[in-house]
């Protein structure tokens, strides 16, 4: 029983992980640049609720200050990103964008502090089958998480947008001359990322104490992911999300005796996995190498 407990609380940070990894995956899909901070935009989406909330605002417009904050880093990470999107620059992207974050953070520990606050002040209400339990806000993420990632693969492989995203990702200036406005496609895929992000800000938040670096390890997992599933593989980049969530919170949930170890193991095991795998399958979990042609 208390291998599934673990299981169970394994598979709502698995799932925190994997809404991370599909607006990664999306966001460098169509402009080739890693956008870490989508880590510090859902601390920042969650915090906005937290602002309204406190201030005894109605659970409407909070939720309404949290999607306009949301959207307005969105829009401020495609003014940053979009000129290196633009000359195929994914480093200087990547920098821009973790210099972003690192400033969102800085900018929430000013306005909010450091110390933990909390969106919800009671007991957390529960859903419980025997001895097994999980929060209600655990179980909505792992609820809406799986369904928008179903929602995702699907958008991505078998509509029209899903064809206009991939043909921005292999070649833009083919889609340009295709009458498909590339930038305009960056930048929806950027506010549909940072409405994602702020989702997961929420939801971990709901769960655990809300601080401004609540969502830098969950995207430095997302990376992992992204990596390990192939940045060309949605499918494997949802396998890979669970897996480099799930091994280590079991190995870590399960160990005891002289093997005992603490929960500073865990980015540790993450980077072990990922490590093995990229060796094992350096293309990506789903991704076959491709021979080169001459």
């Amino acid at each position: 029983m208390f291998f599934w407990q673990i299981l169970l609380n394994s598979l709502v940070i698995g799932t925190q992980v994997l809404l991370l990894a599909v607006p990664l995956y999306l966001v460098y899909s169509v402009s080739k640049i890693y956008h870490l901070g989508l880590g510090a935009t859902a601390a920042a989406t969650a915090y906005a609720l937290y602002f309204g909330l406190t201030n005894d605002w109605p659970l409407g417009l909070s939720i309404g200050l949290a999607v306009i904050v949301a959207l307005a880093v969105a829009g401020i990470s495609y003014w940053l990103l979009e000129p290196f999107a633009r000359q195929k620059n994914s480093l200087y992207g990547l920098l821009t964008s973790f210099a972003l974050g690192l400033g969102l953070e800085a900018l929430l520990a000013i306005m909010f502090g450091t110390d933990g606050k909390f969106l919800i002040r009671q007991v957390l209400p529960t859903f419980q089958w025997g001895d097994l339990y999980i929060t209600q806000p655990g179980a909505w993420t792992i609820i809406v998480g799986v369904a928008l990632t179903v929602l995702a693969v699907a958008l991505v492989q078998k509509t029209p947008w899903g064809r206009t995203l991939r043909s921005v990702a292999e070649n833009s200036f083919v889609a340009s001359s295709l009458r498909i406005n590339s930038s305009l496609v960056r930048l929806v895929v950027l506010m549909g990322a940072s409405l994602l992000a702020g989702f997961v800000g929420i939801m971990t938040s709901l769960n655990t104490a809300l601080t401004p670096q609540i969502g830098f390890n969950l995207v430095l997992m997302a990376f992992v992911a992204l990596l390990v599933g192939g940045v060309s593989s949605l499918k494997g980049t949802v396998m890979a999300a669970y897996i480099v969530s799930l091994v280590p919170e079991l190995l870590v949930g399960l160990s005891s005796g002289f093997w005992d170890m603490s929960a500073n193991w865990k980015m540790l095991l993450v980077f072990i996995i990922a490590t093995i795998l990229l060796i094992w399958r350096p293309n990506g979990l789903l991704t076959k190498a491709q021979r080169a042609v001459d």
